[in-house]
């Protein structure tokens, strides 16, 4: 019987080379498909992406690492012939020699630790030399030996003839709840690399009447501070030359005369009355009464500042610092010349600043007054108002007041400590600059900032507004320089007496930096920062800062007066140096 034929099942030699053939189709399609199909195109836009990644990662390092560069990174300091670089060292109580060719003597922080501005000094050629004026007295050294010593030498401080400290280049922003108003804030600032401007700044901005509103608003964004532009006085196609400075080296203390010890502190300060009383004169025709000339300019703690010196001389005594033969051992390769306006504004501003010493709610807080006061001047006893630089008192707003004494039955000193007898006004203590107390007077309220910004005597600031003709205005515009590197003109002969000084202070609009419109409401009154009181100028062309040490709480950074430039028992002056 034949059999049915049916329909037969793959063979297994079948189903092997059908899976053979299922596997090369596969792979041709997993190939095709990685080498320029869907594969392909994904791992192409993963490519892509990661670039784009990579790249905004680099703009945003780049942009974080200029940031950095600007605003944590201030410049070093320019460190002049005849000047030698210092740091404080607690252990010895004294400055030492610092490398300047390292960045580990000087620090712009934020923290009471990393306050510590760039400090210089210049010293005596010879030394000091003993009673028998033969031999050097213990650890003083000539200036060669100590430009040849080794870091960490100390300094003697009788050795010292000037101090300084670095302001180094920065812009700044002023809250804007805080522009133009009598309510203090904390000013904004970032340290500025080089020569650079608001072009190398992501938030840069000019500052003018655009950018500000008419000036009722600070501008949105930063402002490179004045003080650090410069004319020379030549002139080119597109108006004043200016040069860009990376910084200025401000005096550490009021100036002093070389003539001033604290053994006979009161040379330097033979004056009257700015009132006209009558009132005694030394006798010691060597004293430094109005002498630009004869007598050469220190800048020293613990002595009486520099004053009955006219705004005219003060200017004098300062361009005298860089003359040859000078006893700093500068060079005329260095600027000196009479503090600017702007010049006060840049140290005012930073020491308002987190890096600073700002003055808050606290009452401790902020720059102390210089109160220190010996004499009235209305006895033999005690013949002179006798002030000492870098000296505070018991608090921030000490007063001192017009004592009226007939003599001061003693003064003792210890550590740092004064402590005076007045009679029938009982005692007063002061402290020095170097001690817990003292450093409450400095910019940082550590050793390294700068002092008697706030009481001591009033200082000249360089000439402001012509308003008026006297001899030393005249003086001032006979000088081209002085004209372009330090003027501000306010021409007021058309406005009427009354509105003088409220127009002289709408001037100041413009005139950013200063420390007068954009940190006050108001003149003629306490209308300044921290309680300060603000005089703008009527028919006076000076302009003195600071307040004196009669002035209590009225002292500081932003307390700015009309003046007509003579020389009187509260005036006094503070130079400033840079690289030509």
């Amino acid at each position: 019987m034949e059999k049915k034929r049916g329909t037969r099942g793959i063979t297994l030699i079948a189903l092997i080379i059908t899976i053979i053939v299922m596997l090369i189709l596969v792979a041709v399609t997993i190939q095709v498909t990685i080498s320029g199909g869907i594969f392909s195109k994904a791992g192409e836009a993963v490519g892509k992406t990661k670039e784009a990644e990579k790249n905004e990662l680099n703009m945003i390092n780049d942009m974080v690492n200029k940031i950095d560069n600007i605003n944590s990174k201030p410049n070093a300091p320019e460190v002049m012939e005849g000047m030698i670089a210092v740091t404080w060292d607690e252990n010895q109580k004294s400055w030492v020699k610092a490398d300047k060719d390292t960045d580990d003597w000087y620090e712009y922080g934020t923290t009471q630790s990393t306050k510590k501005w760039a400090n210089v000094v210049t010293v005596k050629k010879d030394g000091t030399k003993g009673a028998e004026g033969e031999t050097l007295i213990a650890g003083s050294k000539t200036r060669g030996q100590y430009q040849e010593a080794e870091a960490g030498t100390p300094i003697l401080q009788e050795d010292i003839l000037g101090m300084f400290v670095w302001i180094p280049r920065y812009a700044y922003k002023i809250p804007q709840e805080n522009y133009h108003t009598s309510d203090a804030g904390i000013i904004d600032i970032k340290f500025l690399s080089g020569t650079s401007g608001i072009e190398d700044m992501i938030d840069g901005v000019e500052y003018n009447e655009t950018t500000t509103n008419n000036f009722t608003q600070f501008p949105d964004g930063y402002v490179v501070h004045p003080a650090f532009s410069v004319g020379t006085g030549e002139m080119n196609e597109s108006g004043e030359e200016k040069i860009e400075l990376t910084g200025i080296w401000v005096a550490k203390f009021e100036a002093s005369s070389d003539k001033t010890s604290k053994d006979n502190p009161n040379l330097g300060t033979n004056y009257g009355s700015s009132k006209g009383e009558e009132y005694l004169k030394i006798e010691d025709s060597s004293a430094p009464t109005n002498s630009a000339d004869s007598d050469q300019v220190t800048i020293r703690p613990n002595v009486t500042s520099w004053r009955n010196i006219n705004v005219k001389n003060c200017y004098i005594a300062c361009t005298n610092m860089v003359k040859e033969g000078n006893i700093h051992g500068l060079t005329s390769s260095t600027d000196s010349h009479l503090i600017k306006n702007v010049e006060w504004g840049a140290v005012a501003y930073l020491a308002q600043s987190r890096y600073g010493n700002p003055q808050g709610s606290d009452s401790s807080s902020g720059i102390w007054s210089n109160s220190y006061f010996e004499g009235d001047g209305k006895d033999a006893n005690s013949p002179y108002y006798t002030t000492r630089t870098g000296m505070v008192g018991k608090s921030r707003d000490d007063y001192t007041g017009k004592i009226s004494i007939k003599s001061i039955d003693g003064i003792t000193e210890e550590n740092g400590v004064v402590t005076i007898n007045y009679q029938n006004n009982g005692t007063k203590t002061f402290y020095t600059y170097n001690t817990e107390q003292g450093i409450h007077g400095s910019t940082t309220g550590t050793v390294y900032g700068i002092y008697d910004m706030a009481g001591g005597a009033w200082e000249f600031q360089a000439f402001y507004a012509q308003v008026e003709e006297n001899e030393y205005v005249n003086f001032f515009e006979n000088d081209d320089r002085v004209i372009k590197q330090h003027i501000a003109k306010c021409m007021l002969a058309d406005v009427e007496p009354e509105n003088q000084m409220t127009q002289s202070y709408l001037l100041n609009k413009g005139l950013y930096g200063n420390g007068i419109w954009e940190v006050s409401s108001n003149n003629c009154g306490k209308y300044a920062w921290n309680g300060c009181y603000l005089w703008c100028f009527s028919l006076s062309a000076f302009s003195v800062a600071g307040a004196a040490f009669t002035d209590g709480s009225s002292t500081g950074l932003f307390y700015i007066a009309q003046d007509r430039g003579d020389g009187t028992a509260y005036r006094t002056f503070r130079p400033v140096l840079w690289v030509k």
